[in-house]
Protein backbone atom coordinates (compact mmCIF):
# COMPACT_ATOMS: atom_id res chain seq x y z
CA UNK A 1 0.00 0.00 0.00
CA UNK A 2 2.97 2.35 0.83
CA UNK A 3 4.26 1.80 -2.35
CA UNK A 4 0.72 2.78 -4.08
CA UNK A 5 0.45 5.61 -2.21
CA UNK A 6 3.58 6.77 -3.48
CA UNK A 7 2.83 6.14 -7.13
CA UNK A 8 -0.26 8.09 -7.17
CA UNK A 9 1.36 10.68 -5.53
CA UNK A 10 3.93 11.35 -8.36
CA UNK A 11 1.00 11.60 -11.01
CA UNK A 12 0.26 14.05 -9.01
CA UNK A 13 3.78 15.58 -9.88
CA UNK A 14 4.40 15.28 -6.08
CA UNK A 15 7.85 13.11 -5.53
CA UNK A 16 9.10 13.94 -1.67
CA UNK A 17 6.79 11.62 0.46
CA UNK A 18 7.48 10.09 3.60
CA UNK A 19 5.58 8.47 6.62
CA UNK A 20 5.50 8.75 10.25
CA UNK A 21 4.39 6.78 13.03
CA UNK A 22 2.15 9.21 15.62
CA UNK A 23 3.10 9.15 18.63
CA UNK A 24 4.21 11.15 21.65
CA UNK A 25 7.23 12.88 20.92
CA UNK A 26 8.94 13.67 23.71
CA UNK A 27 11.03 15.98 22.70
CA UNK A 28 9.05 18.60 21.86
CA UNK A 29 7.74 18.78 24.84
CA UNK A 30 11.12 18.91 26.11
CA UNK A 31 13.21 21.17 24.26
CA UNK A 32 11.37 22.30 21.13
CA UNK A 33 8.54 23.88 22.78
CA UNK A 34 10.93 25.31 25.49
CA UNK A 35 13.12 26.56 22.87
CA UNK A 36 10.51 28.38 20.66
CA UNK A 37 8.51 30.39 23.94
CA UNK A 38 8.89 33.16 22.01
CA UNK A 39 6.77 31.96 18.70
CA UNK A 40 3.14 32.96 18.61
CA UNK A 41 0.60 29.90 19.86
CA UNK A 42 -0.63 28.73 16.67
CA UNK A 43 2.23 27.74 15.20
CA UNK A 44 4.28 25.34 17.41
CA UNK A 45 1.97 25.27 20.59
CA UNK A 46 0.10 21.90 20.16
CA UNK A 47 2.18 19.30 17.96
CA UNK A 48 3.30 16.94 20.57
CA UNK A 49 0.54 14.97 19.06
CA UNK A 50 -0.85 14.11 22.74
CA UNK A 51 -4.34 15.60 22.83
CA UNK A 52 -7.24 13.80 22.96
CA UNK A 53 -7.43 13.92 18.84
CA UNK A 54 -4.61 11.31 18.43
CA UNK A 55 -4.16 9.94 21.56
CA UNK A 56 -6.67 9.64 24.07
CA UNK A 57 -9.29 8.59 21.12
CA UNK A 58 -6.54 6.24 19.23
CA UNK A 59 -8.06 7.79 15.83
CA UNK A 60 -4.51 7.52 13.73
CA UNK A 61 -1.44 5.80 13.37
CA UNK A 62 0.47 7.76 10.95
CA UNK A 63 0.93 10.78 9.15
CA UNK A 64 1.65 10.85 5.33
CA UNK A 65 3.85 13.72 4.72
CA UNK A 66 4.29 15.75 0.96
CA UNK A 67 6.58 18.51 -0.18
CA UNK A 68 5.20 20.54 -3.02
CA UNK A 69 7.89 23.01 -4.18
CA UNK A 70 6.69 26.35 -5.38
CA UNK A 71 8.44 29.50 -7.58
CA UNK A 72 11.06 31.48 -5.92
CA UNK A 73 10.51 34.87 -7.34
CA UNK A 74 13.23 37.37 -8.31
CA UNK A 75 12.86 40.74 -5.04
CA UNK A 76 14.78 42.74 -7.53
CA UNK A 77 11.88 45.04 -8.58
CA UNK A 78 11.93 48.81 -9.36
CA UNK A 79 10.82 50.83 -6.05
CA UNK A 80 7.75 52.37 -7.51
CA UNK A 81 6.74 48.92 -7.42
CA UNK A 82 5.41 46.64 -4.34
CA UNK A 83 5.23 42.55 -4.20
CA UNK A 84 4.36 39.80 -1.99
CA UNK A 85 6.73 36.80 -1.18
CA UNK A 86 7.32 33.78 -3.41
CA UNK A 87 4.82 31.31 -1.68
CA UNK A 88 2.07 34.05 -2.16
CA UNK A 89 2.96 34.26 -5.77
CA UNK A 90 1.00 31.49 -7.29
CA UNK A 91 -2.61 30.10 -7.19
CA UNK A 92 -3.69 29.57 -3.23
CA UNK A 93 -1.40 26.34 -2.10
CA UNK A 94 -4.08 25.49 0.13
CA UNK A 95 -6.19 24.14 -2.79
CA UNK A 96 -3.82 23.19 -5.26
CA UNK A 97 -2.54 21.05 -2.70
CA UNK A 98 -5.59 19.38 -1.08
CA UNK A 99 -6.74 18.31 -4.22
CA UNK A 100 -3.66 16.46 -4.43
CA UNK A 101 -3.76 15.35 -1.39
CA UNK A 102 -7.50 14.16 -1.63
CA UNK A 103 -6.86 11.26 -4.04
CA UNK A 104 -4.73 9.56 -1.94
CA UNK A 105 -7.40 10.31 1.04
CA UNK A 106 -10.11 8.84 -0.78
CA UNK A 107 -7.35 5.85 -2.27
CA UNK A 108 -7.20 5.33 1.58
CA UNK A 109 -11.00 5.79 2.81
CA UNK A 110 -12.31 3.42 0.17
CA UNK A 111 -9.22 0.59 1.28
CA UNK A 112 -11.82 1.21 4.99
CA UNK A 113 -8.99 3.36 6.96
CA UNK A 114 -9.13 6.56 8.08
CA UNK A 115 -8.03 9.53 6.28
CA UNK A 116 -7.53 13.46 7.48
CA UNK A 117 -6.03 16.00 5.30
CA UNK A 118 -4.28 18.79 6.83
CA UNK A 119 -2.38 22.13 4.75
CA UNK A 120 -2.15 25.07 6.63
CA UNK A 121 -5.45 24.70 8.34
CA UNK A 122 -4.47 23.15 11.76
CA UNK A 123 -2.78 23.07 14.86
CA UNK A 124 -0.24 20.48 14.00
CA UNK A 125 3.75 21.14 13.89
CA UNK A 126 3.63 19.92 10.15
CA UNK A 127 7.13 21.14 9.80
CA UNK A 128 8.13 18.61 12.56
CA UNK A 129 6.17 15.72 11.12
CA UNK A 130 8.44 16.52 7.40
CA UNK A 131 11.35 16.41 9.62
CA UNK A 132 10.49 12.96 11.04
CA UNK A 133 9.46 11.80 7.77
CA UNK A 134 13.13 12.51 6.63
CA UNK A 135 11.94 15.14 4.02
CA UNK A 136 14.66 17.64 5.41
CA UNK A 137 16.70 19.34 7.90
CA UNK A 138 16.04 22.73 9.93
CA UNK A 139 17.90 25.79 9.57
CA UNK A 140 18.85 28.48 11.74
CA UNK A 141 16.02 30.38 10.59
CA UNK A 142 13.62 27.90 11.94
CA UNK A 143 12.60 27.04 8.11
CA UNK A 144 13.12 23.12 6.92
CA UNK A 145 15.36 22.53 3.88
CA UNK A 146 14.96 20.04 1.72
CA UNK A 147 17.84 19.44 -0.33
CA UNK A 148 16.38 19.79 -3.88
CA UNK A 149 13.53 22.42 -2.74
CA UNK A 150 15.89 24.36 -0.42
CA UNK A 151 13.07 26.08 1.16
CA UNK A 152 10.98 27.03 -1.39
CA UNK A 153 7.76 24.40 -0.72
CA UNK A 154 4.78 24.33 1.17
CA UNK A 155 3.65 20.67 3.39
CA UNK A 156 0.71 18.97 3.08
CA UNK A 157 -0.33 15.94 5.80
CA UNK A 158 -2.30 13.33 5.82
CA UNK A 159 -3.23 11.74 8.81
CA UNK A 160 -4.37 8.45 9.30
CA UNK A 161 -5.08 4.74 10.94
CA UNK A 162 -3.08 3.11 8.75
CA UNK A 163 0.52 1.22 8.95
CA UNK A 164 3.29 1.61 6.39
CA UNK A 165 7.34 0.81 7.01
CA UNK A 166 8.23 4.69 8.70
CA UNK A 167 10.99 6.59 7.12
CA UNK A 168 14.18 8.03 8.88
CA UNK A 169 15.21 11.76 9.96
CA UNK A 170 17.54 13.66 7.94
CA UNK A 171 20.91 13.34 9.39
CA UNK A 172 21.85 16.64 7.34
CA UNK A 173 22.48 19.80 9.00
CA UNK A 174 22.55 23.47 8.41
CA UNK A 175 25.88 25.28 7.30
CA UNK A 176 25.24 27.98 10.12
CA UNK A 177 27.03 30.55 8.36
CA UNK A 178 24.79 32.70 10.41
CA UNK A 179 23.64 34.97 7.17
CA UNK A 180 19.96 34.28 8.13
CA UNK A 181 20.34 35.99 11.32
CA UNK A 182 22.44 38.77 10.32
CA UNK A 183 20.20 39.69 7.78
CA UNK A 184 16.73 39.72 9.45
CA UNK A 185 15.93 43.22 9.78
CA UNK A 186 13.58 42.62 12.78
CA UNK A 187 16.43 40.25 15.00
CA UNK A 188 13.32 37.68 14.95
CA UNK A 189 16.03 34.91 14.27
CA UNK A 190 18.64 34.68 17.35
CA UNK A 191 22.21 33.70 17.69
CA UNK A 192 21.40 31.81 20.26
CA UNK A 193 18.87 29.11 18.48
CA UNK A 194 15.91 30.92 19.78
CA UNK A 195 13.12 32.30 17.44
CA UNK A 196 11.15 35.71 17.93
CA UNK A 197 7.86 34.40 15.71
CA UNK A 198 5.91 37.90 16.68
CA UNK A 199 9.45 39.85 15.46
CA UNK A 200 8.76 37.80 12.09
CA UNK A 201 8.24 40.34 9.41
CA UNK A 202 6.02 37.87 7.56
CA UNK A 203 3.88 37.50 11.23
CA UNK A 204 4.03 41.99 11.58
CA UNK A 205 2.41 42.37 7.93
CA UNK A 206 -0.45 39.64 8.07
CA UNK A 207 -1.45 40.90 11.62
CA UNK A 208 -4.67 43.28 11.60
CA UNK A 209 -3.18 45.44 13.77
CA UNK A 210 0.27 46.69 14.38
CA UNK A 211 2.22 48.91 16.34
CA UNK A 212 4.33 52.05 15.53
CA UNK A 213 7.44 49.48 15.79
CA UNK A 214 6.07 47.52 13.49
CA UNK A 215 5.38 49.47 11.28
CA UNK A 216 8.76 50.40 10.96
CA UNK A 217 9.35 47.07 9.47
CA UNK A 218 6.86 46.97 6.50
CA UNK A 219 8.55 47.30 3.83
CA UNK A 220 8.80 46.82 -0.47
CA UNK A 221 7.41 43.43 0.07
CA UNK A 222 3.93 44.07 1.58
CA UNK A 223 2.94 40.36 2.51
CA UNK A 224 5.12 37.77 3.57
CA UNK A 225 9.05 37.90 3.92
CA UNK A 226 11.85 36.36 1.67
CA UNK A 227 15.25 37.97 3.25
CA UNK A 228 16.41 34.73 5.15
CA UNK A 229 15.25 32.33 2.68
CA UNK A 230 16.86 34.59 0.20
CA UNK A 231 20.28 34.82 1.68
CA UNK A 232 20.45 31.10 2.71
CA UNK A 233 23.12 29.29 0.87
CA UNK A 234 20.98 25.86 0.82
CA UNK A 235 18.70 27.65 -1.45
CA UNK A 236 21.55 28.64 -3.89
CA UNK A 237 20.47 26.01 -6.59
CA UNK A 238 16.68 26.83 -6.57
CA UNK A 239 15.96 28.52 -9.88
CA UNK A 240 14.74 32.35 -10.00
CA UNK A 241 11.80 33.71 -11.53
CA UNK A 242 11.07 37.09 -13.07
CA UNK A 243 7.74 36.05 -14.77
CA UNK A 244 4.07 36.14 -12.60
CA UNK A 245 5.12 38.07 -9.73
CA UNK A 246 2.63 39.73 -7.98
CA UNK A 247 3.77 43.47 -8.29
CA UNK A 248 1.35 46.31 -7.12
CA UNK A 249 2.40 49.95 -8.69
CA UNK A 250 2.20 51.92 -5.75
CA UNK A 251 2.45 54.96 -7.39
CA UNK A 252 -1.12 54.31 -9.95
CA UNK A 253 -2.40 52.54 -6.74
CA UNK A 254 -5.68 53.06 -6.11
CA UNK A 255 -8.60 51.70 -3.49
CA UNK A 256 -10.04 48.80 -4.37
CA UNK A 257 -13.26 48.06 -2.42
CA UNK A 258 -13.68 44.16 -1.27
CA UNK A 259 -15.43 42.96 -4.41
CA UNK A 260 -12.55 44.25 -7.02
CA UNK A 261 -10.01 43.21 -4.24
CA UNK A 262 -11.78 39.62 -4.04
CA UNK A 263 -12.03 39.33 -7.77
CA UNK A 264 -8.17 40.27 -8.43
CA UNK A 265 -6.66 38.66 -6.23
CA UNK A 266 -9.26 35.68 -4.70
CA UNK A 267 -7.24 33.06 -6.51
CA UNK A 268 -3.77 33.58 -4.19
CA UNK A 269 -3.25 32.70 -0.97
CA UNK A 270 -2.42 36.11 0.58
CA UNK A 271 -6.60 36.98 -0.16
CA UNK A 272 -7.85 35.30 2.95
CA UNK A 273 -6.17 38.23 5.31
CA UNK A 274 -8.46 40.70 3.10
CA UNK A 275 -8.08 44.02 1.54
CA UNK A 276 -7.62 46.18 4.48
CA UNK A 277 -4.41 44.72 5.89
CA UNK A 278 -3.18 44.36 2.30
CA UNK A 279 -3.87 48.36 1.59
CA UNK A 280 -2.50 49.13 4.90
CA UNK A 281 1.07 47.35 3.87
CA UNK A 282 1.32 49.51 0.57
CA UNK A 283 0.03 52.67 1.96
CA UNK A 284 3.05 52.23 4.16
CA UNK A 285 5.56 51.24 1.84
CA UNK A 286 4.36 54.23 -0.14
CA UNK A 287 4.53 56.66 2.14
CA UNK A 288 8.00 55.73 3.39
CA UNK A 289 9.01 55.89 -0.18
CA UNK A 290 7.57 59.47 -0.61
CA UNK A 291 9.58 60.25 2.48
CA UNK A 292 12.66 59.15 0.93
CA UNK A 293 12.39 61.12 -2.32
CA UNK A 294 11.57 63.86 -0.59
CA UNK A 295 14.51 64.36 1.85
Amino acid sequence: MRNEIIELFKKEGISKIGFVKLEYFKELEESYYLQHKYEYKTEFQVGNIDDKTFKNNNLFNSAIVVLMPYKRYSSDAKSDYAYVASSFCDADYHIVLKNKLEVVSDFLLKLGFKAKICVDNNELDERYLAYKAGLGFYGLNHLLINEDYGTYFFIGVILTDALFKYDKTNNRKCLKCEKCINSCPSGAIKSNGMFDGKSCISYINQKKNITSREESFINQCVFGCDICAEVCPHNEKVAVYDDERVLIDIKNYKHMSNREFNNKYKNYAFSWRGRNVFERNINIYKKKKEKRIDL
